[in-house]
């Protein structure tokens, strides 16, 4: 089982302890000691001071007094630095620690109430979170919600079994879901695992999916929600498996003629505006992201209008189709033309569709398929087009006035789009 921090869980408390690891380097300080990015932690309130209040300076005196393997702040430290390089809100590969885009927008948002673009931040930083080596990487909290998905009622404890997941492919969900089946003690001794480590698996990663209100809890049961951060809206639906797509409760029945209207939204996923505080740099951007947003749209029309017979949904997703008894899921992205955002919009690709097929994968749709296409405006690379297929996404792009596409993509979509 993959280790995961579990010191701190709270998304207001994240966002505090990267304040405070900016600030430690703005003043010339270095974070990567642990004595004083723990000590910073403690004035600022996410690390704590025991289970007696004690005034903060008198907490640290006292831990001062013991030796540094025994101060609690040295061991928050650590663990919190851990989980801010997988978000990539921090690089600290070398001597000194380096932060992140991504980083300082999330330092920006201490002590700020948590409204709708905030937790559109912390469910797209999270969703992409990666964990493993170069050969074994998963999307621990994608897994999760698949998890969930596949078996509804399924334990908060049982939750730990996404960090069991050594990748994102099928065989790997199939064999957690498999798990999920067994009591937690014949799961720890199937995969050779600790009661302490077990235990520290379960904290982070299902209080997560609560505060991002993906999920609805019962007790200590979990199933999802309606849609990504809707818990507000009940679960998905249960019940007797057919043979039928169902979208989100939550989707809109769209036509042709009404789909991807929202050419003046600001909110998107094609893009992240850093908060910047000045104006011509924040009006460049809305241009920007206002000009993608066009393009984007314009996409999602044509493919929605090529979709004969088909009901089409959106929101969340870009566009669900659904004929008869399949789901075709489709997310599309712009490009700028630079190799550094092919990278984002591919690797944002793949975790939309992973993360949307938790939503109309069973037990929403039972037995029927959904396939999965991610559409870009113009080719991205062969390599690209592999790594997407691997995780059972189909590739098609823009090509003057028609789509092309890759072998998965056109066997998916067969005579419903026609493809180059």
């Amino acid at each position: 089982m993959k280790g995961f921090p579990n010191q701190v869980a709270e998304l207001s408390k994240l966002a505090i302890g990267m304040r405070a690891l900016t600030s430690i380097i703005d003043e010339g300080s270095n974070p990567k000691d642990d004595g004083i990015f723990g000590q910073a932690l403690v004035r600022v309130g996410v690390a704590g001071t025991g289970h007696i209040s004690l005034p903060v300076d008198e907490y640290i005196r006292q831990q001062l007094t013991k030796p540094a393997s025994n101060q609690s702040f040295r061991t928050t430290a650590r663990g919190l630095r851990e989980l801010y390089r997988l978000l990539d809100f921090i690089d600290d590969s070398g001597l000194q620690i380096q932060v992140t885009d991504l980083g300082r927008q999330a330092a920006s948002y201490a002590d700020m109430p948590i409204d709708a673009e905030q937790m559109d931040f912390w469910r797209r930083t999270i969703r992409n979170l990666k964990h493993g080596d170069a050969g074994q990487v998963s999307h621990p909290y994608q897994v999760l919600l698949r998890l969930v998905g596949q078996k509804p009622g399924i334990t908060r404890a049982k939750c730990a079994l996404a960090l069991e997941a050594q990748n994102d492919s099928p065989q790997e969900l199939a064999r957690i879901v498999a798990l999920a089946d067994l009591s937690e003690e014949e799961i720890r001794e199937r995969i050779k695992e600790t009661e302490s480590n077990w235990d520290n698996a379960k904290k982070v990663l299902p209080a997560f999916a609560e505060q991002l209100q993906d999920v609805v809890r019962d007790g200590q049961s979990f199933m999802l929600a309606d849609a990504p951060g809707r818990a507000d809206a009940g679960t998905a639906q249960q019940g007797e498996r057919k043979v039928v797509v169902r979208a989100p409760r939550t989707s809109r029945l769209v036509t042709p003629n009404t789909i991807g209207r929202a050419g003046t939204k600001i909110r998107s996923d094609e893009f992240n505006i850093a908060r910047e505080v000045n104006p011509a740099a924040i009006a460049e951007a809305k241009r920007l992201l206002s000009a993608r947003l066009r393009r984007h749209n314009l996409i999602v029309q044509e493919l929605a209008s090529r979709l004969d017979g088909a009901k089409l949904y959106e929101d969340p997703f870009d566009l669900l189709a659904l004929i008869e008894a399949i789901g075709i899921l489709f997310e599309v992205k712009t490009l700028d033309g630079t190799d550094a955002d092919q990278k984002d919009r591919v690797r944002d690709a793949l975790a939309q569709l992973l993360y949307y097929e938790a939503f109309v994968a069973t037990p929403i749709i039972g037995e029927a398929a959904v396939h999965k296409i991610a559409c870009f405006e113009g080719p991205v690379s062969d390599a690209h087009r592999e790594w997407l297929n691997n995780s059972g996404i189909g590739v098609i792009w823009k090509v003057e006035n028609d789509f092309e596409g890759d072998a998965l993509a056109k066997d998916f979509l067969g005579d419903h789009i026609q493809l180059r």
